[in-house]
């Protein structure tokens, strides 16, 4: 802790406090608010006069303002890009708005086959007679043909009402035209038909006569397929007729090779929880259905042809 030692005693408290100082006399008293808003309000008026000079805008006669083309040149606009406000003073007064007017620099083409104008102050004459909405409307309906009422029936002895129609009570598709008859279509397609039968009949007889009274598939098989002398089925060209003997001993075969898949099927497990069993399995299933069907096919066929190559 600093102590502070007083040696002179010659201080007072009215003399600690300044007076104010006083302007020179001759001068005006200037705030700063006022300078700043002086200088604010001289560079408005210096834009402001800046637009003007631009002669963006001519003033007319009457406070009109007239929009020229030397000014949308430079930014394409439909209007001066900024509008210049007037002063405070300015507002709130009758018929001081902003007019505008464009420059018209449209010139009308003179045609040759255009009617002319009327004369100025000539009147219309308009008909006397006034349309009778309401006579024509009771020609109107006078003349028109009326829609019968649908008929109906009464069920109640109240007087309710119902349709006949379609009520089950009126034969009415007995009593069309066209009932009872075969339709047109089908008469056309018995036709179609028919003539289709008497060409295939002619063609029929046609072959019948080539082939010297036989059938047509008569004579294509006995013309492929050449006929043996002992009664057995006919030879084919690279193929063999399997025998008796070769037949049994695929037989057998087949049906040890059936025993032991079943016997294989049989012993897998009852629970099948993984994928590489639920893939043997249906495997197994496969490979049981096509010995089934190859051993059905060499009981059930009497002629079994080999091929020699």
């Amino acid at each position: 802790m600093s102590l502070v030692y007083i040696t002179h005693h010659n201080e007072n408290i009215m003399d600690m406090e300044r007076a104010p100082e006083k302007p020179p006399e001759g001068e005006p008293v200037v705030h700063e608010t006022s300078a700043k808003a002086a200088i604010v309000a001289k560079e408005r008026r210096d834009r402001l006069d800046m637009e003007h000079k631009k002669h963006a805008v001519i003033m007319l006669k009457g406070g009109v303002r007239l929009l020229t083309d030397a000014k949308k040149a430079h930014h394409r606009t439909m209007g001066c890009a900024n509008v210049p406000l007037d002063p405070p003073c300015a507002f709130l007064r009758k018929n001081q708005g902003i007019k505008w007017r464009r420059e018209n620099l449209h010139v009308c083409p003179k045609g040759g086959n255009m009617p002319p104008l009327p004369p100025m102050g000539k009147k219309i004459k308009k008909p006397d007679m006034v349309p009778n909405f309401v006579k024509r409307n009771m020609i109107c309906a006078a003349n028109t043909v009326r829609c019968p009422p649908p008929p109906r029936y009464v069920d109640t002895p109240t007087g309710t009402r119902q349709n006949l129609l379609n009520s089950g009570m009126v034969p009415q598709y007995v009593c069309r035209k066209d009932f009872g008859k075969v339709p047109v279509y089908i008469q056309k397609t018995k036709e179609m038909l028919k003539e289709a039968h008497l060409v295939c009949c002619k063609e029929r007889a046609r072959l019948m006569e080539l082939c010297g009274g036989m059938k047509p598939s008569e004579s294509l098989a006995a013309i492929t397929q050449p006929v043996r002398t002992d009664g057995g089925p006919p030879e084919m060209p690279g193929m063999r007729i399997m025998d008796q003997e070769e037949r049994n001993e695929i037989l057998v075969g087949l049906r040890a090779h059936l025993n032991e898949m079943t016997k294989t099927y049989q012993s897998m497990p009852l629970l099948i929880d993984s994928e590489n069993k639920r893939q043997r399995k249906g495997k197994l299933e496969c490979d049981l259905r096509q010995l089934e069907q190859d051993m059905l096919l060499l009981e059930t066929s009497p002629i079994i042809y080999v091929s020699l190559y």
